[in-house]
């Protein structure tokens, strides 16, 4: 029954705004079922009035799945989505761990649930700490737009900058892999790793970080990165966003990443 329900699923996902008419040959071979499969399932899902068979032959999603759509709750926010993640994270890592924006070109900490332990690195709701210093400001600043980041850089003092060129190498490293991972370059003596959320539309507009001392951090940081990692994927998808928008899987500091799960026939 499981899997019946992740095939399903997988078919809706199979629909892309670019393409809202598929044939059954073009859902198998998106989901990577054989044709008698997908044949079961989307001749299941047309009776049940969430697909409509058009009179080429190819398939699209019904106003019933518009109808079901327009019930989720308004007031659905990303602190409700990101709570109950953030708070295992604390419990899995042991550390502090934030959401965080943009505002006014600062990075803006929106929620924090802190490490339990006494030596800790402390942030609080309401901080605002530049963007182009630390993991945390770097990885929201990897996706702004150019001519933000361009404007935000010429208007930090000299002496704050960080060198132009390797801001830029950095940037670009940290949206292809996913994640920023600093130490000691804001604070001394902390690290901070942080991951990008994605919204609907595939935009970053917030990141959650884990932060701490670099004494404790540094001994665990490819397991934090690969939580972090985890997180950001399944935050991302309650927000909206598309597997396919994510980073793709690679090893990192010696962890590798989970694969994402396709169905198969």
């Amino acid at each position: 029954m499981i899997r019946a329900v992740e095939r399903a699923l997988a078919i809706f996902e199979a629909f892309e705004p670019e393409q809202t008419m598929l044939s059954l040959l073009e859902i198998g071979e998106r989901i990577r079922l054989s044709k008698a499969t997908t044949y079961r399932l989307v001749n299941c899902l047309a009776e049940l009035g969430y697909l409509v068979r058009l009179e080429d032959g190819r398939y699209c999603l019904s106003l019933k799945i518009t109808r079901l759509s327009g019930m989720v709750r308004s007031t659905l926010g990303i602190r409700e989505v990101t709570r109950p993640i953030m708070l295992d994270l604390v419990k899995r890592t042991g550390e502090t761990v934030t959401l965080n924006t943009v505002a006014n070109d600062q990075r803006l900490c929106i929620e924090v649930f802190d490490t339990p332990s006494p030596l800790m690195s402390i942030v609080r709701a309401g901080e605002q700490t530049p963007l182009l210093r630390g993991a945390t400001g770097q990885v929201l600043l990897a996706h702004l737009p150019k001519e933000d980041v361009d404007r935000i850089w010429r208007e930090t003092p000299a002496a704050s900058r960080p060198n132009r060129a390797q801001l830029d190498k950095d940037l670009a490293t940290y949206r292809r892999q996913g994640y920023a991972h600093t130490t000691s370059q804001r604070v001394h003596g902390v690290t901070a790793i942080s991951v990008p959320l994605r919204d609907i539309n595939g935009k970053v507009q917030y990141s959650i970080s884990i932060t701490g001392p670099a004494v404790r951090v540094d001994q665990s940081v490819g397991k934090f990165i690969q939580a972090l990692l985890d997180a950001s994927r399944s935050i991302s998808e309650q927000m909206g966003a598309r597997l396919s928008e994510l980073p793709a899987t690679e090893t990192i500091v010696g962890v590798r990443r989970k694969k994402t799960k396709t169905a198969r026939g």
